[in-house]
């Protein structure tokens, strides 16, 4: 076992900057030392009395150090040392040497463990990774193809930010088009998609799965040198494979917005639909820092906090927090459907909690349909383990109460 050690300091004193700061200093401590999660022993985190926005453990664990023993603890913050400072010493099961981390200015703490590059390689804010990417620079002209409820809210918040000179919406749809348009959730719309990829600077690809898939190869042909393609696909595995097969010319990063509604078309859209959520970032074969950073400067100014993650990971997060409740949905509409069927409408009693686990019964079939079988293999695990916790309450109900009301206590936790 070794313990490796570490420091960064955040931008300000505020969740989203401990949560950047935790991810890039654990990112490189991973990296340096060819970690697993499951390599990792413990860790625990001190931070300096000037930091008390968040805990570094929360975004430890959305990067997959679920089972992770984690402790924190207040820094002293002696006068003369870096403020605003996240440390942590990691112990892993893993051979050594140890590959210690000390980023921007934190490298002053330890300049006899810091490696060349590694004081100028953090300075606290989300686009420290490329000098060219300033927060006051545009980002081109931006194109998002699929003006539904994700694609024509990617579309309005992103105007709304003034991040692009110019933001152009695609879809097949006439119909949902001109609605987007008129609504003010695009600049213009795009006629031939390929002369619209070709003038983009960034790409945002908001249609189901299966169409990601299958345009990214001609996204490929049309589109020029530097561009950033993105997408808001709800699993991350084949499209980042897909991706991976991109030209070199392209740059091109994963991604899946937590947000989203029962609602949908670019009626239900809106800028502030991805206001305080998660957006998992999936790096590829054809992410670079340049791209990292312009489609993290996205998220951010749309509202949300960059995730970044595997699309293994990713796609077996989701298959409980997102697929399994969707099947779920379903399976309770199914299962209360012919019960209300022998009741006259006055008699039919369902409150909050039927309306609000039925909701994503109501999503799209299509792209529902896409999604869940996608992720089949994840979701079949997932399912398995519901159907076996429904089995334990199915026993605890017919047992006692106080066994049963353990149960509900143990979920609250």
């Amino acid at each position: 076992m070794i313990g490796i050690r570490g420091a960064i300091c955040a931008e300000d004193n505020s969740r989203g900057a401990i949560y950047r700061a935790t991810q890039r200093l654990l990112g490189e401590i991973v990296s340096r030392n060819d970690l697993t999660p499951g390599e990792i022993c413990a860790a625990m985190f001190t931070m300096t009395p000037d930091l008390n926005a968040d805990f570094p453990a929360y975004a430890a664990r959305d990067m997959g150090w679920t089972t992770v023993p984690m402790l924190g603890a207040q820094e002293t913050l002696v006068p003369g040392s870096p403020e605003r400072a996240i440390r942590v010493l990691v112990l892993a099961d893993v051979e050594p040497p140890a590959h210690h981390v000390y980023l921007g200015r934190a490298a002053a703490m330890r300049p006899d463990l810091v490696e060349p590059g590694d004081a100028e390689g953090w300075n606290g804010s989300s686009e420290e990774r490329v000098a060219d990417e300033s927060k006051g620079r545009s980002l081109g002209r931006l194109l998002v193809i699929g003006l539904g409820l994700i694609g024509g809210s990617t579309a309005a918040a992103s105007r709304k930010s003034t991040l692009f000179t110019e933001v152009v919406g695609y879809d097949r749809d006439p119909a949902s088009a001109q609605l987007a348009l008129r609504r003010g959730l695009v600049d213009s719309l795009g006629n031939e998609l390929g002369d619209e990829v070709r003038r983009a600077d960034m790409v945002v690809l908001a249609v189901p799965v299966i169409e990601i898939v299958d345009l990214l190869p001609s996204l490929g042909e049309w589109a020029r040198e530097g561009v950033v393609i993105t997408d808001v696909g709800s699993t991350k595995r084949r499209i980042t494979e897909a991706m991976a097969a991109l030209p070199e010319r392209v740059r091109a990063i994963g991604g899946h917005p937590m947000a989203g509604s029962s609602a949908s078309g670019p009626a239900a859209a809106h800028a502030e639909l991805f206001r305080g959520a998660r957006w998992a970032l999936v790096a590829t074969a054809r992410s670079d820092d340049v791209a990292l950073a312009r489609v993290e400067r996205l998220v951010r100014a749309l509202g949300a906090e960059p995730v970044n993650m595997s699309a293994e990971l990713h796609d077996q997060v989701v298959a409980v927090t997102s697929h399994l409740p969707a099947a779920m949905s379903v399976a309770l509409v199914n299962v209360a459907s012919g019960l209300l069927k022998l009741v006259a409408d006055e008699e039919i009693l369902t409150g909050p909690g039927f309306r609000g686990a039925s909701r994503l019964a109501a999503g799209d079939p299509t792209m529902t349909a896409q999604m869940l079988s996608d992720n089949s293999d994840n979701l079949a695990s997932a399912i398995n383990a519901g159907i076996q916790a429904l089995e334990e309450m199915r026993k605890a109900i017919r047992a006692d109460e106080g066994a049963l009301r353990e149960r509900l206590a143990r979920a609250r936790e």
